[in-house]
């Protein structure tokens, strides 16, 4: 196996496993585990209540609420680009055809389209993240960070962003795989 088919497949599982753990939620005990799970306002006001800290104000609740709906809308999925249906086209055609050298050059251009969506979607998720973190007042912070610890008031955020990879897991931008 050459370097860069390796490092293709380590990334693959790596992202993998990234998914499948943050698609579970947080853990019992953690803020935002439990029922009412869809909606990260109402577990961000419960965890708030837990902390004994102040609930949100109606400003604070409706500049979360502009930056998710604005977030969402911004980050729709979107039909896969030609660069990333011609990849997979010519990885399936050179498997067919038992190209292995073909079918190894169109995993890595798929891998770094994945790669570049990933960091992307990322970037944008931390960016949310940090919104609405700073939505909040020192004070609710504080509450939630002693409560919660680092561990718990991240996932807490994460729920408004979804997971790291985004809803739609593994199947990055050339869509889910041909079955």
């Amino acid at each position: 196996m050459s370097r860069s088919s390796l490092i293709s497949c380590l990334l693959i599982v790596g992202l993998a496993a990234v998914t499948a753990t943050a698609a579970q939620g947080p853990p019992p005990g953690e803020p935002g585990a439990g029922p009412g799970r869809g909606d990260p306002i109402t577990a961000l006001k419960q965890a708030l209540t837990d902390a004994g800290a102040d609930s949100l104000s109606s400003a604070q609740e409706n500049q979360i609420s502009e930056l998710l709906q604005a977030y969402k809308a911004a980050n729709a999925p979107k039909a896969p680009g030609e660069a990333g249906l011609s990849a997979m086209s010519a990885y399936q055609e050179s498997i067919l055809s038992g190209d292995l050298d073909g079918a190894k050059a169109a995993a890595a251009s798929m891998a770094a389209e994945m790669t570049a969506n990933s960091q992307t979607r990322l970037e944008k998720q931390a960016q949310l993240m940090i919104q609405i973190l700073g939505t909040l007042s020192e004070a609710q912070t504080k509450k939630l960070s002693e409560k919660f610890e680092t561990r718990g008031l991240f996932f807490l955020l994460q729920r408004f962003a979804g997971p790291p990879m985004g809803r739609r897991g593994m199947r990055g931008p050339m869509g889910p795989p041909p079955m």
